[in-house]
C-alpha cells in the first residue's frame, strides 16, 4: 500500500505540467490576445487616426509630429488650450498675437496697409473673430483671410486661399465659405465612432466638419516615435483640376532597381512589389530594402492614383520607413496598417 501511494504521487508530479498545459492550450483561442501558434506572433497594439474622411490603425505610442488638413481652400490649424488657462483667456492670448504678429508684416508693393478689415461672426453659434488682410507674397490686390474660433478646450484656425480684394468686397464669398465651415465645425468624439458614420465628415485631429465633398480636400500626417519604425507619412489629396497622376510605383520601382544595378556605392533589393487593393482602392505596393554606405534601410510604400474629382476615391499615398532587420516583424506592422484603412462613409454603388 506504501509503494502503491509512493507510485502515485511520482505520477501525478509528472502530470500536473502536463495537464496545465493541455488546459492553457485548450483555453488559448477564446483568450483575448493568446496566441497558439507562435509563428503568427503577437498581436501588434493599435490606435485609430481619423484623416479626411478615412480611418487608419498606427502603431500605438506613435506621435503626430505633423498634420495639415485643407477643406473647400481652407486650411485648417487646431490649437490645445494651454492648461490653467480658461478658453476665455486663452483665445484673447492667441488672438492677440496673431493680430501683433499681423501688424509686423511688410504690405505688398501698390498698398501702404496689412489690415484691409476685421470682424465677428455671431451667425457662427461660437465665439470666433477674423481679419482680412495683405500679405507680401501675393499682389496689392490680393487679400487673405484668417479667422480663430473657440471650439471649447481647442481653438481653431482657419485660413483661407488668397482671393482678389475687390472681388471679396462686393461677393464676400471665401467669408461666407470660412463661416458656413466653422458652423459645420464639431468636437471630435471618439466614443462615439464605431465604423461607418451618417452624414458627410471630414476628420481633422480633434475635430469633424460636416460637410460634403465640394472641392480640393488635402489630409497629410507624419507618425514618429516607434522603437522600430523612423516614420509612418499618410497623405490624401482629393483631385479637382481633372489632373490625376498617371505614375505606376511598380513601373517607377522596376527602373529604380534596374538603375541600381549599375550606380556604385549603394544597391536596392526587393521584399514585394505587386497591385494591392487598400479600403476599395486598386493600388501598388512596393517593400524594398535599400543600401547606401553603411546603412540599409527598409521602405514601405503604398500608392493610389484616384480618380477625377472624387472624395470617395482619394490620390492616395503611404510610407512607411525603418532601420534594417526584424523584416517579418515590421511587415506585420506594414500589413495591420493598410488591412485597417477603410472609408468612414458608404460609398455610392
Amino acid at each position: 500500500m506504501e509503494v502503491s501511494a509512493k507510485l502515485f504521487l511520482s505520477v501525478l508530479k509528472w502530470i500536473k505540467p502536463v495537464l496545465v498545459l493541455f488546459i492553457i492550450l485548450l483555453a488559448c483561442p477564446f483568450i483575448q490576445g493568446c496566441d497558439a501558434n507562435p509563428e503568427k506572433g503577437a498581436t501588434i497594439p493599435m490606435d485609430t487616426l481619423y484623416i479626411g474622411r478615412f480611418s487608419i490603425n498606427v502603431p500605438f505610442g506613435m506621435e503626430q509630429k505633423i498634420r495639415s488638413s485643407k477643406l473647400r481652400y481652407v486650411e485648417f490649424n487646431e490649437v490645445v488650450w494651454p492648461k490653467g488657462q480658461s478658453p476665455e483667456e486663452a483665445r484673447i492670448i492667441e488672438w492677440n498675437r496673431f493680430m501683433a504678429d499681423t501688424k509686423k508684416l511688410t504690405s505688398p508693393n501698390g498698398t501702404d496697409k496689412v489690415i484691409i478689415s476685421t470682424n465677428d461672426f455671431p451667425a457662427v453659434g461660437k465665439w470666433i473673430k477674423g481679419m482680412f488682410f495683405h500679405d507680401k507674397n501675393y499682389g496689392s490686390d490680393e487679400g487673405v483671410w484668417t479667422l480663430l474660433m473657440d471650439a471649447g478646450q481647442i481653438g481653431v484656425w482657419l485660413k483661407g486661399d488668397p482671393t482678389m480684394v475687390e472681388d471679396e468686397n462686393v461677393s464676400h464669398k471665401m467669408v461666407r465659405n470660412l463661416e458656413n465651415i466653422a458652423k459645420s465645425y464639431q468636437a471630435l468624439d471618439l466614443k462615439k465612432l464605431n465604423g461607418q458614420q451618417p452624414d458627410n465628415r471630414f476628420y481633422l485631429q480633434h475635430g469633424i466638419i460636416n460637410l460634403p465633398y465640394s472641392a480640393h480636400e488635402e489630409s497629410i500626417v507624419r507618425l514618429e516615435g516607434h522603437p522600430h519604425i523612423t516614420k509612418l507619412l499618410i497623405e490624401m489629396e482629393m483631385d479637382f483640376n481633372h489632373e490625376i497622376e498617371t505614375t505606376s510605383l511598380i513601373k517607377g520601382t522596376k527602373a529604380m532597381l534596374a538603375a541600381a544595378l549599375v550606380t556604385p556605392g549603394g544597391s536596392i533589393s526587393k521584399v514585394r512589389l505587386g497591385k494591392r487593393e487598400v479600403a476599395g482602392m486598386p493600388g501598388e505596393e512596393a517593400v524594398l530594402k535599400i543600401r547606401e554606405g553603411n546603412e540599409t534601410e527598409l521602405v514601405f510604400t503604398w500608392e493610389y492614383n484616384g480618380k477625377d474629382d472624387s472624395g470617395e476615391y482619394p490620390t492616395t499615398r503611404i510610407n512607411m520607413e525603418s532601420p534594417d532587420g526584424n523584416l517579418d516583424e515590421k511587415l506585420k506592422i506594414w500589413d495591420a496598417v493598410l488591412d485597417s484603412m477603410k472609408p468612414m462613409f458608404e460609398r455610392k454603388k
